[in-house]
């Protein structure tokens, strides 16, 4: 239902490199200030190191971390009783699973999307004049949800944005798609209706899903720029895109976050903050957890892959700040945390921070090594010592480069991750001329 860490990672094959600037026009839009109230709380160092002219390439864990938790949540159930449906669209519901819920060899993805489609006509159709199949109506949403999903699946980008923007449209209208700030007194509101809380949820996990839809166009477009002159422009806006909606997610949780925490910090005659705390047990009880720190996650790997360190960096302090840095020994926030770790250790080399780099990467293998059976654990780990080996290089202490790298590509080896080997073994040879 909720996608976490995975439990398989992968590496970033087009890594940034260290002083990189990608020159974007891009806006953050609403979510900028919410980003600010949360970089007030993170901490920077000088680095004398910082004006190396090395460029360093990282090793990204890409850990599923892309965590679209809301996603699909809340359609986890979305067929609901075969009687909700006319039996025309049951038919067509029969169909299409038959060609999609099967395994992946199996599949019929173009008969299974024209069937949903056909089922979502007609359901629209006999919403406009029968108020249980509303346009709105979880069943129906649900439909839409799917539609997306499929469309993900296919590599139909343009009809998945379509899809997420047809979605958050029927679940917020015009208007709540632009003020997230309507969502967010609705949902301090404590006489809101449950359902409809839970609509709200829906439009956050479905406002996720295509700000990372718009990001991976944009990637697409970006790749093929060099045959296809018009791409970079494409690129550009879809990144725009992405930025919006990853904003408006961002603005959605962080205001609701602060005005929630405040008004516990009155109840309890103590003084209103500028941040609140970031500690788990002070999110309201609708924002579990994983749902705040995986869009956290996020939307800083899209920041970094954008070289926006100073906006990633802080909503992945945050986001370990939740997740209480693995400080439970629970084997899962353990190797979540080496996770973030490790990009906080990229984020450190990408802008030149090498002492930061070093702390990261020395205080994420020490939670990496607790679980080396975990695979979240065990990618880290890799990643982690391999940034390591950056730092020290960097430092002229080429010996203890060599032997991070090395390690890294062994182990990498063992794994059987050839991109990351490969990383490594480029950079001891690098220093070995």
């Amino acid at each position: 239902m909720f996608r976490y860490f995975a439990a398989t990672t992968a590496r970033a094959s087009n890594a940034s490199r260290l002083g990189q600037r990608v020159v974007q026009s891009r806006r953050v839009l609403t979510g900028t200030a919410c980003i600010g109230q949360i970089r007030k709380m993170s901490t920077q160092q000088n680095n004398s190191l910082s004006d190396s002219n090395v460029r360093y390439t990282i090793m990204a864990v890409a850990a599923a971390a892309g965590l679209s938790l809301f996603g699909l949540a809340g359609y986890a159930m979305f067929f609901g009783p075969g009687s909700m449906y006319p039996k025309p669209v049951r038919n067509l519901l029969r169909e299409a699973g038959m060609a999609y819920m099967r395994p992946p060899e199996k599949q019929d993805l173009p008969k299974a999307l024209e069937c949903y489609k056909q089922a979502l006509a007609q359901l629209d159709a006999l919403g406009t004049s029968d108020s249980q199949h509303a346009r709105d109506m979880p069943h129906v949403t649900g439909l839409v949800a799917r539609v997306a999903t499929v469309c993900t699946e296919m590599g139909d980008l343009d009809g998945a944005i379509e899809a997420y923007t047809d979605l958050l449209e029927r679940l917020l209208g015009t208007d709540g798609m632009r003020d997230a700030t309507t969502q967010v007194r609705r949902l301090l509101d404590d006489s809101l209706d449950k359902n409809e809380r839970q609509g709200i949820l829906r439009a956050l996990g479905c406002a996720n899903k295509l700000a990372e839809t718009y990001e991976a166009r944009g990637q697409r477009s970006k790749r093929r720029s060099a045959v296809l002159p018009h791409a970079r422009a494409a690129s550009t806006a879809d990144a725009d895109k992405a930025a919006q909606w990853y904003g408006w997610c961002l603005q959605l949780v962080m205001l609701t976050y602060q005005n929630h925490f405040n008004h516990q910090q009155l109840a309890d005659n103590k003084q209103p903050t500028n941040t609140p705390s970031f500690d788990p047990d002070s999110l309201p009880s609708y924002f579990p957890v994983d749902i705040v720190t995986s869009l956290m996650y996020n939307a800083a790997t899209f920041y970094s892959g954008n070289a926006q360190i100073e906006l990633a960096e802080p909503l992945l302090q945050r986001a370990l700040d939740l997740m209480r840095r693995g400080a439970d020994g629970e084997e899962t926030n353990v190797c979540r945390s080496s996770i973030l770790m490790s990009h906080l250790a990229n984020t450190g080399v990408m802008s030149g921070n090498l002492p930061a780099a070093e702390r990261w990467s020395i205080d994420g293998l020490a939670l990496a090594k607790r679980f080396p059976h975990n695979a979240d654990c065990l990618n880290s780990f890799i990643a982690l010592t391999y940034d390591l080996g950056i730092v020290y290089e960097a430092a002229g202490s080429l010996e203890s480069a060599r032997v991070q790298y090395r390690q890294a590509a062994e182990i990498a080896a063992s794994t059987g991750d050839d991109d990351a080997a490969k990383l490594a073994t480029d950079a001891m040879t690098r220093i070995s001329k």
